[in-house]
């Protein structure tokens, strides 16, 4: 059931170790260029808003 996994973090239930799973590490310039679309989508957004009040 649903809450049968809440057990772990409010006591109660089993504390057996889960298996972990890879996980790919970002570079900077990776990093520089998701900011970079993150960015570029909020000012999009904030013209396109600045643009329909005008």
């Amino acid at each position: 059931m649903f809450w049968d996994s809440w057990r772990i973090f409010f006591g109660g239930g089993s504390t057996t170790p889960t298996v972990s799973s890879s996980v790919p590490e970002i570079d900077a310039s990776s990093g520089a260029l998701a900011l970079a679309v993150v960015a570029a989508a909020m000012l999009l957004a904030w013209e396109v808003r600045r643009r329909k009040r005008a």
